[in-house]
């Protein structure tokens, strides 16, 4: 179904249902991460926000295979993201990095 196509009637409801159902599985499944390990998973739409960059970047970035670049966590083919204590690591890494910097 085309992303943009108009819904009405029991195909809106359908779609909507869907959508609702979708995000729950994502709560469920981050309620999960958080209980069994302490960390908070974020997609990677929420990552590249925080990261202030776009998920294409993103994934670009990741593909470079830099030094200290977060690994993906993954808990299923269709679920996976960054930990947030890793994102919040680099950043405080590149801050750190570009003092140095501008103090030589």
């Amino acid at each position: 179904m085309p992303a943009r196509k108009h819904r009405t009637g029991e195909e809106l409801d359908q779609w909507e249902e869907r959508k609702r159902s979708h995000q729950i599985q994502m709560l469920i499944a981050r309620e999960t991460v958080r209980s069994l390990s302490g960390h908070t998973l974020l997609r990677l739409k929420e990552a590249a926000a925080m990261l202030g960059v776009t998920v294409k970047t993103l994934r670009e970035l990741e593909k470079q295979r830099l030094l200290h670049w977060p690994r993906r966590v993954t808990l299923s083919p269709k679920v996976t993201g960054y930990r947030l204590c890793d994102l919040e690591a680099l950043i405080d890494g590149s801050i750190a990095g570009h003092v140095e910097e501008v103090a030589q």
